[in-house]
C-alpha cells in the first residue's frame, strides 16, 4: 500500500520508527479517513491502532478504518479523560496535528498534556507561508517540551522528534 498523506508525513513516521508494526497515533484534525490522511497507513498495512478526532467524516471512518474517530471539535476536548477513556499508552508513537485554521492547531497544542504523555514522532502543520504568528509560539512549546525540530516541510508543517525515548 502506498503513502496517502499529503506530503509524506506516514512515510516520514515509519523512517523514524524504522518501519515498525503495532504502533500507536492520536491525529487531531484527522480529516477524510484515507484521502490526504497521515494515519491510514499506519494502520492498515503497519498494524497500528490509534485514535483520531475531526468535525467530520464519521460514516466513511466506519466504512473505511478500524480505529475510532471521535468526532467533535479539538479545542473543546478534554485530552486527559479522553485519552485515559481510549486507554492512549504513556508514550505514543507519533501525534499529527492538522487543524483549520492554523491558530486553532496552535490552540489545541497548548492544551495536549505533555506532563503526562509523551510522543516518539510529531508533525504539525503550522501553515506558516500564511504568516499567521503560529510558527515561533508552536515551536518554543514544543522545544520546552523536551522535542527536537528534525524538518521543516514547504513552510507548511514542522516534524519533531524525540531523541530521549
Amino acid at each position: 500500500m502506498k503513502s496517502t498523506s499529503q506530503i509524506g508525513q506516514d512515510v516520514y513516521v515509519l523512517k523514524q520508527l524504522q518501519n515498525l508494526r503495532g504502533g500507536f497515533f492520536v491525529d487531531i484534525g484527522a480529516g477524510h479517513p484515507e484521502q490526504i490522511n497521515n494515519t491510514h497507513l499506519l494502520e492498515k498495512s503497519y498494524g497500528w491502532s490509534g485514535i483520531s478526532l475531526d468535525l467530520g467524516y464519521a460514516d466513511e471512518w466506519e466504512e473505511q478504518r478500524d480505529t475510532p474517530l471521535i468526532v467533535g471539535d479539538a479545542r473543546k476536548a478534554r485530552f486527559k479523560t479522553l485519552f485515559k477513556k481510549h486507554n492512549v499508552p504513556k508514550v505514543v508513537d507519533y501525534l499529527s496535528m492538522d487543524l483549520e485554521p492554523p491558530t486553532v492547531t496552535l490552540e489545541v497544542l497548548k492544551r495536549i498534556p505533555f506532563d503526562v504523555y509523551t510522543f516518539r514522532v510529531i508533525t504539525y502543520e503550522h501553515d506558516g507561508y500564511r504568516n499567521l504568528g503560529t510558527v515561533e509560539p508552536s515551536r518554543k512549546l514544543l522545544e520546552k517540551h523536551g522535542y527536537t525540530l528534525d524538518k521543516t516541510v514547504n513552510n507548511q508543517e514542522d516534524w519533531y522528534i524525540r531523541t530521549d525515548l
